[in-house]
């Protein structure tokens, strides 16, 4: 049964399931897959934790950053792609889906305090958590609190993260709150001095996720 959710104004979204055979573009975007196994480490010497320090404090300086680029989510046997636009001027955030489950366009919107869902149509959801909501009106749970950081190459606050890194002190795997984070590849051009997350796997379960980043802004 698809689910429905009731929107203000009574109106109803319904997340329509896309079968994975019927999209193999989803598989394509998701593709080439990463074994998540293993042990996550700390840093192993003193040069690569003090390269890891100071890459994050300027990363936790960045309050406002935008990324343009595809997002590709498989859940169980169902899954969906969209491309997508985050633009993050701390506390508050914009995330435009262009695509997802047939919806046309999904707007994602905080100002600190509350979150809203809007659809192409005009129809709008809000709550204080952004997860529920998503998993309410999209039916994938995505972990837009801990992307905000992850999407950096930061770990969330929160429980004590499991850390890899590569000798530049970049993140390579993150593993927090169930979630297993890789980061396959850096943008090959530093911005304002920083190594960017240009493709990002999260995974947690039969959940997965790809971020394919295309720009960065800051």
């Amino acid at each position: 049964m698809n689910p429905r959710v009731q929107g203000k104004g009574g109106g109803t979204l319904l997340c329509k399931p896309i079968r994975l055979q019927r999209y193999l573009g989803i598989i394509a975007l998701l593709a080439p897959t990463v074994l998540l196994s293993g042990c996550a480490t700390a840093p192993s010497s003193a040069p690569q934790a003090s390269a890891w320090t100071a890459r994050q404090t300027r990363l936790t300086q960045l309050a406002n950053w935008q990324v343009d680029g595809r997002i590709g989510v498989i859940s169980g046997q169902q899954g969906w792609h969209a491309t997508f636009q985050w633009a993050q001027r701390e506390p508050n955030y914009r995330i435009d889906l262009i695509g997802p489950l047939g919806q046309g366009r999904v707007v994602i919107a905080s100002d600190g305090q509350e979150v809203r869902v809007q659809t192409q149509t005009g129809q709008t959801w809000a709550a204080p958590d952004p997860d529920d909501l998503l998993e309410q009106t999209l039916g994938v749970r995505l972990p837009v609190n801990g992307l905000r950081y992850w999407v950096r190459g930061l770990p969330a606050p929160g429980p004590t993260p499991m850390l890899q890194m590569d000798a530049e002190g970049r993140l390579t795997r993150l593993e927090q709150n169930g979630w297993v984070i890789e980061y396959l590849i850096y943008a090959p051009t530093s911005i304002a001095g920083l190594d960017l997350p240009e493709r990002v796997i999260a995974q947690r379960g039969d959940l997965n996720i790809k971020l394919v980043i295309q720009q960065w802004t800051l």
